[in-house]
């Protein structure tokens, strides 16, 4: 089986552009953003493009054999950011929003005003986007590490207006 490879204008997170050609393996959907994981030829290594940063997509009309599986399932593997188990009180109006995303299991009574919601979440700028969303319907308690890191997070956003 053979595919085709794809080139495009890439923008990574700092603003640089470049032109990538790249063997395609996947796309993935994962924090609201769809990503293609594939070979890219110009780094000769595995890489994870975030697809809204990409400009110019174009199918060429060079082929590939695709590369051996273990060798992409290794690599895919690294894709994924190390996820922290955290625990968060939660008010119960955004339960449901925990319990589809998280599962049933995640979410526990605590108090008559909170509910302890148990998930992992990566610990940098994406998870403390996401934890942020909820304002103050959420509150982290643990682990320390986490809390930490998120407070310096909401205090360089709180820098921005003052």
């Amino acid at each position: 089986m053979q595919g085709r490879l794809l080139s495009f204008d890439y923008m990574d997170i700092n603003g640089i552009k470049t032109n990538r050609m790249v063997e395609p393996y996947q796309l993935h959907f994962s924090e609201m953003s769809w990503y293609l994981k594939g070979f890219c030829l110009n780094r000769m290594g595995y890489r994870t493009f975030k697809l809204s940063r990409s400009d110019n997509l174009h199918m060429d009309l060079k082929t590939f054999v695709p590369r051996d599986y273990l060798v992409e399932h290794e690599a895919e593997e690294s894709f994924q950011p190390q996820l922290v188990a955290i625990k968060a009180l939660i008010s119960p109006s955004i339960r449901d929003q925990f319990i589809e995303r998280y599962g049933r299991k995640s979410v526990e009574n605590y108090s008559s005003e909170f509910l302890l919601a148990t998930i992992h979440v990566p610990q940098n700028n994406t998870g403390f986007q996401f934890l942020a969303s909820f304002g103050t319907n959420l509150k982290i308690i643990e682990p320390k590490t986490y809390l930490d890191d998120f407070r310096r997070f909401l205090n360089k956003m709180i820098e921005k207006y003052t």
